[in-house]
């Protein structure tokens, strides 16, 4: 909800009343005839884990699509802080709102160092022309340290393992100190030996004081970091969660 006139987030808090970081009140994105999200409102607060659950088609996709200006909705407010906000394109959510999503493909330029990797189209600059290498790779190691990761800012891309690979795209967020990360399938294309380290930078995030929206169809994933889970349904979210003595069945039974 926006903040009432002469209303401060300390008075708020005071009372009891968290802002959320982000909040999103009856958003709609309509396809033709299809109701890709469908009226769907969900507070999402600093330092918390959310997981996003579905069958193929629910509208998860879409939905964090609109959070990240992908898509704009036909319908609805989205509110950063208490504050309306119009989110025009990804620049303007990771710029502004600190919102970076780390897709399953990863995106990542195999040819290219950790480091510039870390650094892809924000690269630091000598005198406004020459790459500051240097910089670059301390700024990087301090992130990968920050998620207790000892990957070398230096090592190439395309010799890393899948995990590894996420260690990148997730230390980017880092990096550049966003608030909310979204991530999508995370653990979908990686060893199962690797899915146990990539959950673990998910707790280190939280630790961070990050905010995390974690998109899996392994929902024993998510059982083992989300603090709240998000059921979507045609378009809709059918119910959200607290994980507290769930099992995977109960989110089965949730979904279908």
């Amino acid at each position: 909800m926006a903040l009432a006139a002469g209303e401060s987030e300390i008075e708020k808090e005071q009372r009891g009343e968290k802002t959320p970081l982000l909040s999103v009140e009856e958003v709609s994105k309509y396809f033709g005839p299809v109701k890709a999200v469908d009226h769907v409102s969900l507070d999402i607060y600093k330092g918390e884990v959310i997981g996003i659950i579905g069958d193929n088609g629910a509208g998860k996709s879409t939905f964090l699509s609109l959070l990240v200006g992908y898509y704009q909705p036909d319908s609805g407010r989205i509110y950063y802080k208490g504050q309306p906000v119009h989110i025009a394109s990804p620049r303007f959510a990771r710029k502004y709102l600190g919102i970076e999503m780390v897709f399953q493909n990863l995106r990542l330029a195999p040819d290219l160092s950790v480091a510039d990797n870390m650094f892809l189209g924000e690269e630091l600059k000598l005198f406004g022309v020459f790459k500051n290498g240097a910089k670059m790779k301390q700024d990087a190691m301090e992130a990968l340290k920050k998620l207790n990761s000892d990957l070398k800012p230096d090592l190439a891309v395309e010799r890393l393992s899948g995990g590894e690979k996420q260690i990148v795209a997730i230390a980017r967020a880092v990096l550049f100190n966003r608030d909310i990360i979204i991530m999508d399938e995370p653990t979908a294309a990686i060893s199962v030996n690797k899915v146990e380290e990539v959950l673990n930078l998910i707790k280190e995030l939280k630790k961070l004081g990050k905010t995390v929206l974690l998109v899996s169809h392994r929902l024993e994933d998510i059982l083992q970091v989300a603090d709240r889970i998000v059921v979507f349904y045609h378009g809709k979210i059918r119910t959200v969660l607290e994980n507290k003595d769930l099992k995977v069945s109960d989110l089965v039974h949730a979904m279908f």
